[in-house]
């Protein structure tokens, strides 16, 4: 006798994408960001985790007076924690209060404490290599599970130096509803595009390009001009 069950989509209510950043980062899904090793990932996603921790929108979107300071959870597993990390969400202008970093591989009950509205891995191929006896297509499905489970936006972080990708299968792709590439421009901007989405007609999600400006010591800021 078969224990499939079924469920008639009549019963199923619609529901709106709940969104991180509109049109590039979706809640309760994984966003993979992908660039060259170098181009400035993890600057980029310690900005916006600095941005969620204080309540601040994301660039370039609509005023939200609703946003209010949520925690984020780190993984880490290139840069140390106090001598790179630390600094360049203090030039970010972060709430450290809401940052938590994390050194394992996560499951829903590990944050349920925490509530986080972003988790960011960086980079993902260390966090996969937590469990190296598992495929990196099966951690990818636990991780959509997870961006599910939680509610938040998991952001992954991805060379994509061909050396990094040349065991990912087409499969591997399958998990994260939103791919965002980061590319150098002229006189040494950034350019963040998306270049895969399932949640939204790509060509409506215009790409934003940004600079880098000299923090404290050697730590770059990222500078949206009007983005705010």
């Amino acid at each position: 006798m078969s224990n499939a069950v079924f469920k008639s989509l009549a019963e199923v209510q619609p529901e709106p994408v709940q969104w991180l950043w509109e049109g590039r980062i979706p809640l309760g899904k994984v966003t993979l960001l992908e660039g060259e090793p170098g181009v400035g990932k993890s600057t980029l996603a310690l900005e916006l985790a600095a941005r969620v921790s204080r309540g601040a929108g994301m660039p370039f979107q609509k005023p939200d007076h609703d946003h209010k300071p949520t925690n984020v959870v780190l993984f880490s597993g290139d840069d140390g924690l106090a001598d790179t990390v630390r600094p360049r969400l203090d030039a970010a202008h972060a709430d450290l209060t809401h940052i938590w970093a994390v050194d394992r591989e996560l499951e829903k009950d590990d944050v349920a404490h925490l509530k986080p509205a972003l988790i960011i891995l960086d980079p993902l191929s260390s966090y996969i290599c937590l469990s190296c006896d598992t495929e990196p297509v099966d951690v990818m499905r636990k991780l959509g599970m997870l961006a599910k489970e939680t509610g938040a936006a998991v952001l992954a972080l991805q060379s994509v130096a061909e050396d990094a990708k040349e065991n990912w299968t087409p499969e591997f792709y399958g998990t994260p509803r939103s791919v965002l590439l980061l590319t150098p421009v002229g006189h040494g901007g950034r350019r963040l595009a998306v270049s895969k989405s399932n949640l939204r007609h790509v060509p409506d999600v215009h790409p934003l390009v940004y600079y880098f400006d000299d923090g404290p010591g050697e730590v770059r800021i990222v500078n949206w001009s009007d983005g705010r």
